[in-house]
């Protein structure tokens, strides 16, 4: 696809998906998308940790990153299918965070696999939505590098004190 590199290529299509899904970390505060709202099972929709800024600076990094493969491969349907996926990672953060609420676990709670590949699943979807042809194997080893990416940048974000729980 890019390079021949199956591990290189992958990381070269998840990339934007990876950089929109991190960047809401560094909002600390901000409006939450629900507004507070309670949805009909008595909890909140999403919580407070869904902010209509966070979704802006996922979105926008998302950008950044998806342009600069237009500057380099000049390649603006590449970009724009991109761009989509940094969309659908943001998208499939949200509902993971809906399901986590709806099982009634709270905000920073742990749900094994769902807090890894939400935003994998929602960027995969609007990537194929955008015409985008996935080869099953970067999708098999992009999970597998998600899944570790996700364990080890939580886990420094933990750290730096950007999270206040290690997952």
């Amino acid at each position: 696809m890019f390079t021949g590199n199956l591990v290189i290529d992958t990381i070269l299509v998840y990339l934007p998906a990876m950089v929109s899904n991190a960047t809401p970390t560094f909002i600390r505060r901000g409006t939450p998308l629900d507004k507070g709202k309670i949805f009909i099972d008595g909890r909140r929709v999403l919580g407070d940790g869904k902010t209509i800024e966070g979704l802006i600076v996922g979105i926008y990094f998302g950008f950044i990153v998806s342009l600069s493969y237009t500057i380099v491969l000049g390649h603006y349907i590449l970009a724009l299918q991109l761009l989509a996926s940094s969309l659908g990672a943001l998208i499939g953060d949200i509902i993971g965070s809906f399901i986590k609420r709806r099982m009634g676990i709270p905000r920073g709670g742990r749900a094994l696999v769902l807090d890894q590949l939400d935003f994998y699943l929602g960027a995969n979807a609007l990537l194929l939505a955008s015409g985008f042809k996935i080869n099953i194997w970067i999708f098999l080893v992009g999970a597998i590098i998600v899944l570790v990416l996700h364990i080890i940048t939580n886990r420094v974000a933990y750290m730096l004190g950007l999270k206040n729980v290690p997952w």
